[in-house]
């Protein structure tokens, strides 16, 4: 996958880009979220500039058009070649990668291994300044020199210098006729790329390879906007509103019985546990490239969700979720070409005709989920005062506050299975954009294998995909909100289980039966805002 990643030379593409400000001077955030905003635009600049970003997922995508099961989902597949192992130079396991006496800066300044990275982290100071700090613990996913240079040999070098990053946007370097306000725009664009990039490598906290072989989701430093979430509490005398940043997080995968770990699908962990004064130090196959967001993923995976893609630009709701205000993300259950499939073809020519627009428009609402966002061992949203949600059943006797970013415990339900230990289980329910029709999900995490069910039946074939406003799973089967009862959520399962027969064999008019409830009370809905516009 030499082209998986088109890293600083499109970063500089991408620093072409004008990005309009999308702050009124009357209404200027305080600085730290300012400079969140201004690192979330210039990714998302940086992907409106790959010329195909399907270059980036194609192991995303291959992993769920040809997905079954998630747990075997790269089982004895490694389409990358050879793993690149740094060279020990006779010192060891660690050689000179690890020195418990150094900080994180300190070693990856010196190796030989990882010089074009810490030249990247010499031009940010405030990432520098993480990384020298001893107060805490970090773990840092480094990508190598050799990693770069294999992005670089299929990419070319662009004219940026001997690591593609060169002079970004200085008027040229030699004193050229340019525009220096244009090219100080762009510089300022790639430079909080670069820095979005390399926030993204950096853990809080010390995770072990053995650690992450067991996680699926791990928190990086990195705070997109549309993740922060809101608090508010009351009292008789004053009502007080709290913002929490929340960190973009990466997936992580390790394939039963080889071991191999993948972070985002396409960067494998190739070397680890080098000891550093405040924490560890992975080597992967490639950078860790911030996600876009839900929309554009869905968009860049086409072989999986080219039906989905064209639902959302069809309907118009592409467009209202890229410009919705997020508070906590959201989570986007989007089915697979194969589950439009089983719809059949006379539902999907009723579909995706005008006479059947409104109804797509409530079939796709109804998989989605705003402001809050549910990985599979996390969860982002708004809290309220005494709201403590599904964790009244924890095991672990935790507040909220006290727990590792959105982190929720999985408490133990259910019969011992060999050697005793029962499997982990968690419940939520998820207010859907269909006026906030509730989606049932159940996870559960048996000895490392998870599995992700929606309203009792629809299995999520693929989890966590993540983007910077949220996170999408992949599900089997289009979800249809039940006929019995508006407001469902928890139970019901028998209900859907009876569906799950009948979706298989569905009709245009079962459909619009299902869905007549909601497509009627949004037509109501329009008629009483053109009244009070008259």
């Amino acid at each position: 996958m030499r082209q998986a990643v088109l890293w600083l030379s499109a970063a500089a593409a991408a620093a072409a880009v004008a990005i309009p400000s999308s702050h009124e001077e009357s209404q200027q955030p305080s600085a730290p979220r300012r400079h969140a905003r201004d690192e979330q635009d210039a990714v998302r600049a940086w992907w409106d500039a790959l010329p195909d970003a399907q270059e980036l997922f194609s192991s995303i995508d291959d992993a769920i058009v040809s997905s079954k099961l998630d747990g075997f989902l790269e089982l004895g597949r490694d389409q990358d070649g050879p793993h690149p192992h740094p060279p020990h130079d006779g010192h060891g396991h660690h050689g000179h990668h690890g020195d418990p006496q150094k900080t994180l800066y300190e070693l990856i300044k010196e190796s030989n291994h990882t010089t074009k990275f810490a030249k990247l982290v010499d031009e940010h100071e405030d990432v520098k300044k993480l990384l020298q700090d001893t107060e805490h613990s970090y773990t840092l996913f480094v990508p190598t020199d050799q990693a770069i240079d294999r992005i670089h040999h299929g990419h070319g070098d662009h004219g940026h210098g001997d690591h593609g990053h060169g002079d970004h946007g200085k008027g040229g370097g030699d004193g050229d006729d340019g525009d220096d306000g244009d090219d100080g725009h762009r510089h300022d664009h790639c430079k909080e790329f670069i820095a979005a990039l390399l926030k993204y490598h950096i853990v809080p906290g010390r995770y072990s390879r053995s650690q992450i072989h067991h996680s699926r989701t791990l928190p990086s430093s990195l705070h997109p906007p549309a993740l922060s979430a809101s608090s508010s509490s009351s009292s008789s005398a004053s009502s007080k509103h709290h913002h929490h940043d929340q960190p973009q997080r990466i997936r992580a995968f390790t394939t039963f019985l080889l071991h191999r770990t993948r972070l985002n699908f396409y960067a494998r962990l190739v070397a680890g546990d080098f000891p550093a004064k405040n924490g560890l130090i992975h080597a992967v196959s490639a950078p860790l490239v911030p996600p876009p967001s839900q929309t554009a993923l869905l968009r860049a995976l086409p072989r999986a969700f080219s039906t989905l893609a064209l639902a959302l630009e069809s309907t118009g709701l592409a467009k209202e979720l890229d410009e919705l205000p997020r508070s906590g993300g959201g989570t986007f259950f989007a089915p697979t070409n194969r589950a439009w499939a089983k719809l059949g073809p006379r539902v999907n020519a009723f579909l995706f005709s005008k006479r059947g627009e409104k109804w797509l428009d409530a079939l796709v609402r109804y998989h989605v989920v705003v402001n809050e966002t549910l990985y599979s061992d996390a969860y982002y949203r708004e809290h309220h005062e005494g709201d403590h949600g599904d964790d009244d059943d924890d095991d672990d006797g935790k507040e909220d506050q006290e727990r590792p970013a959105g982190l929720f415990p999985f408490p133990r339900h259910g019969r011992p299975g060999r050697g005793g230990e029962q499997p982990r289980y968690k419940h939520v329910d998820l207010p859907s954009l269909l006026h906030d029709k509730p989606l049932s999900v159940d996870i559960k995490d048996r000895h490392g294998f998870v599995s992700i069910v929606v309203n009792g039946f629809t299995h999520v074939v693929v989890r966590d995909g993540l983007a910077d406003d949220g996170v999408i799973h992949a599900v089997d089967r289009v979800l249809i909100p039940h006929h019995g009862g508006h407001h469902g959520g928890h139970g019901g399962h028998e209900a859907e289980e009876e569906d799950e027969e009948e979706q298989e064999e569905m009709s245009v008019e079962d459909l619009k039966r299902r869905l007549a409830p909601f497509v009627k009370e949004e037509e109501e809905r329009e008629e009483a805002e053109e009244m009070d516009d008259l």
